[in-house]
C-alpha cells in the first residue's frame, strides 16, 4: 500500500501517470489516465501489462531506444475519437516505467490555426499592391513585402531582417527614386509618434512619382508602414482642379459678359427709349420751327397782297427781307436735318480742297448779317492762313450753325466777335457772344443729338445743329471744345489742320 500523500499527488497530476516495474506492469496509476484515453473504470489496474493500453508499441520503442539513450522518449497517438495524445515514457530508476498522458488535440487545432493564419498571413503579404515593411525601434528592418521590394528595386540583400534603413535609403538614393526632400521624409513618423496613432503623408520621389506613406508607431518603438504608389491619383487630382479652376474662370468670365451684355442691353435699351423721346421732341420742334418762318413769309405775303398796286419801295424791301430770311432759316432747317440723316448712314461727302477759310468766315458773317440786323459781327481772323485743306461747303454749315447760335442766344446784346489764329500745324476759330450761357451741368452733354440745355428755354431750335458741327468738325480731324457760365456768354472754338493727313484722306475717301 502507498502512502496516502503520494496517492494524493498523483491524482492532482494534470496529465495521465502510469508507473510500470522492470516487468512492464502497473504498479500506480491515476484517474486522469482513464479520462484521457477514454476507458472506463477497471479498464487499468495494478499488476496487468501495458498490453492492453493505448501506446503500448511506442513503450516498447522507448524502451529500445532507452536501453541505448537513457533519455525519455515522446510520442503522439490517435485515438479512436479523432484525439491526439502525446505518450511520454521515463525510465526510472528501478528499471521500471513512468508513462506520462497528456491530451493535445486543442494544442494541436491552435497549431494549426497558427500556421494556416502564418500562410494566409504571407500570402496577403506577397498579394498586397501596395509596399509594407516593419523596422525594430533601431531601424532595423524586421520584414518587408515583394512589392515594397518591386517598388523600390531593392535586391534580396536588403529585404532581409536586420537591414539598417540608412543602407536602403542610401540604395535608393544611388537608384534615384529616393525621396525628393530627404529633410521632409521623416515628418510622418514625428506625427505619428507625437500623435500614438497613424499618420500618413506624401511624399515625391527623384523620379517624379507621389508615394503615400502611412505610418503607424507600436508600442515596442518599431513601426509598421505601407508605401502606395498614388502619382496616377495625384496627378488626376492636379489635372481635375485646374479643369475646375478653368471651368470655374470660365464660368466667372461668361457670368461677367452676360453681366455686361445685359447692362449694355439695358443701357441700349434706355438709350433708346431716350432717343424716341429726343425724337419726339425733335419733331415737335421741327414742326415749331419750320411753322414760324412759313409764318413769317404768310404774313408778308398777305400784306404784299393787301396793299397790291401801291406798294412802297422801303416797304416791298422790308418784307422782301423777312420773307428771304425765313427761307434761309428753311433752308437751314432742311439742310441740317438731311446732313445729319447723311452722317447717319455714313453718306456725307467730305470733299477737300484747298479752302480760303478767312473768305468763308467772311461770308457767312455777311449772309447772318442780312438775317439778323441787330447783331454786328466783329472780326479778328487776319492771322490765318491763304489756304486750308477743308472741304468748303461743310466747314460753311459749320460756321453757319455756329454764328446762327451765337446770335440766337444773345438776344440782348449786339456783338458777335470772330477770332482765329493759326497755332502749330492748326487753325483755331473762336466765336463768342455775351448771351445767356450754358450751365456747367449741361457743358459735357452739348453736342449729344437733340440735347438743349437749360438756358436755351423759349429759344426756337431743334438739338441737332451741334451735334452735326462736332461730326463735321471730327471728319476733318479736328475738335471743338466750349467754354460758357450762365448769364455771362459762351465761347466755341474751332480747331482744324492745316494739311490734311493720310488718316483724314482715307476718312475722306471711305465716307
Amino acid at each position: 500500500m502507498m502512502p496516502h500523500s503520494f496517492e494524493s499527488i498523483l491524482e492532482n497530476l494534470p496529465q495521465g501517470i502510469v508507473l510500470l516495474d522492470p516487468a512492464n506492469r502497473v504498479t500506480a496509476f491515476n484517474a486522469r489516465t482513464l479520462e484521457i484515453l477514454g476507458l472506463a473504470d477497471g479498464a487499468v489496474s495494478r499488476g496487468m501489462t501495458i498490453d492492453g493500453l493505448p501506446g503500448a508499441a511506442d513503450c516498447r520503442a522507448a524502451a529500445c531506444l532507452t536501453s541505448t539513450t537513457g533519455r525519455p522518449h515522446t510520442s503522439q497517438f490517435a485515438l479512436s475519437d479523432g484525439r491526439m495524445v502525446s505518450l511520454t515514457s521515463t525510465p526510472s530508476k528501478d528499471g521500471g516505467w513512468i508513462l506520462s498522458y497528456e491530451d493535445i488535440s486543442t494544442l494541436i487545432r491552435v497549431e494549426d490555426s497558427l500556421t494556416e493564419q502564418h500562410h494566409r498571413f504571407d500570402a496577403a503579404l506577397r498579394n498586397m499592391p501596395h509596399g509594407l515593411c516593419m523596422f525594430d525601434s533601431k531601424k532595423n528592418l524586421i520584414l518587408c513585402n515583394p512589392s515594397y521590394a518591386r517598388m523600390y528595386n531593392l535586391p534580396d540583400l536588403l529585404t532581409q531582417p536586420g537591414t539598417p534603413l540608412v543602407d536602403i535609403l542610401a540604395f535608393r538614393s544611388r537608384e534615384g527614386n529616393g525621396p525628393a526632400d530627404t529633410a521632409t521624409y521623416f515628418d510622418v513618423v514625428f506625427e505619428a509618434t507625437a500623435r500614438g496613432a497613424v499618420a500618413s503623408q506624401n511624399i515625391v520621389l527623384t523620379d517624379g512619382r507621389v508615394i503615400k506613406i502611412t505610418h503607424n508607431p507600436m508600442q515596442n518603438g518599431g513601426y509598421v508602414a505601407t508605401h502606395e504608389d498614388v502619382t496616377k491619383t495625384v496627378r488626376l487630382a492636379e489635372e481635375l482642379r485646374r479643369h475646375h479652376d478653368q471651368l470655374e474662370t470660365t464660368v466667372q468670365s461668361r457670368t461677367a459678359e452676360v453681366e455686361r451684355q445685359a447692362r449694355e442691353l439695358e443701357r441700349m435699351l434706355a438709350q433708346e427709349r431716350n432717343i424716341n423721346e429726343l425724337q419726339r421732341q425733335f419733331v415737335a420742334m421741327a414742326s415749331h420751327e419750320f411753322r414760324t418762318p412759313l409764318a413769317i413769309i404768310d404774313a408778308a405775303a398777305q400784306r404784299l397782297l393787301r396793299k397790291r398796286g401801291a406798294v412802297e419801295p422801303e416797304f416791298l424791301g422790308d418784307k422782301v427781307d423777312q420773307i428771304r430770311a425765313s427761307v434761309n432759316r428753311i433752308v437751314d432747317l432742311m439742310e441740317s436735318i438731311l446732313s445729319a440723316g447723311r452722317l447717319d448712314t455714313g453718306k456725307i461727302d467730305i470733299s477737300y480742297d484747298a479752302c480760303a477759310l478767312r473768305s468763308l468766315i467772311r461770308s457767312c458773317c455777311e449772309r447772318q448779317s442780312t438775317i439778323a440786323k441787330t447783331h454786328a459781327f466783329v472780326l479778328d481772323i487776319d492771322g490765318l492762313p491763304e489756304f486750308i485743306d477743308a472741304d468748303p461747303r461743310t466747314l460753311a454749315q459749320v460756321f453757319t450753325n455756329l454764328l446762327s447760335n451765337a446770335v440766337k442766344y444773345a438776344p440782348g446784346t449786339s456783338e458777335i466777335r470772330v477770332t482765329a489764329w493759326e497755332e502749330m500745324e492748326n487753325v483755331k476759330v473762336s466765336i463768342s457772344d455775351d448771351g445767356v450761357g450754358i450751365d456747367p451741368e449741361d457743358v459735357p452733354r452739348l453736342f449729344q443729338r437733340y440735347f438743349r440745355a437749360g438756358t436755351s428755354t423759349g429759344i426756337a431750335g431743334t438739338g441737332i445743329g451741334l451735334n452735326l458741327v462736332k461730326q463735321i468738325v471730327e471728319l476733318h480731324h479736328g475738335s471743338i471744345e466750349v467754354r460758357s457760365a450762365r448769364g455771362r456768354g459762351s465761347t466755341f472754338t474751332v480747331t482744324l489742320p492745316i494739311k490734311r493727313t493720310d488718316n483724314a484722306s482715307a476718312s475722306s475717301d471711305a465716307a
